[in-house]
């Protein structure tokens, strides 16, 4: 087994347990038939599905076919998402915050600046 890192998901011991999970729970499922919701009728659940997106979002922890999809859908849904607080500096921060995070994860560019870290998420964060 390889490692090639210090994140809890960084070797493939983790890989494989988390590809376990999405196999056992229909997580991913759920998050995506949450994502094509109407974001101006449900914007905290849309936000809610694209935090999971933040927090496990990643390569070798979401299921490979479909992590570049649920990225793309979060990303347009939380840009509706955040049209609906416009005016609220506070919710446009987090938003944003978060919309980078996910921005980020999609260009899977290593040369890429990090993004601002999402606003409360500290003990979650990790790029």
């Amino acid at each position: 087994m390889g490692a090639w890192g210090m994140a809890p998901w960084d070797n493939d011991s983790a890989a494989d347990w988390f590809g376990d999970l999405f196999e056992a729970a229909p997580l991913a499922q759920f998050v995506e038939e949450t994502l094509r919701r109407d974001a101006r009728a449900s914007p905290d659940q849309v936000r809610a599905a694209a935090a999971l997106l933040v927090m496990l979002g990643r390569t070798y922890v979401w299921p490979r076919k479909a992590l570049e999809g649920h990225l793309a859908l979060a990303i347009a849904q939380m840009k509706i998402v955040r049209e609906a607080h416009q005016g609220d500096p506070e919710w446009e921060t987090a938003v944003d915050s978060e919309l980078a995070v996910l921005e980020a994860r999609l260009a899977n560019d290593p040369s890429a600046p990090s993004p601002p870290r999402p606003s409360g998420w500290e003990r979650f964060w990790s790029r």
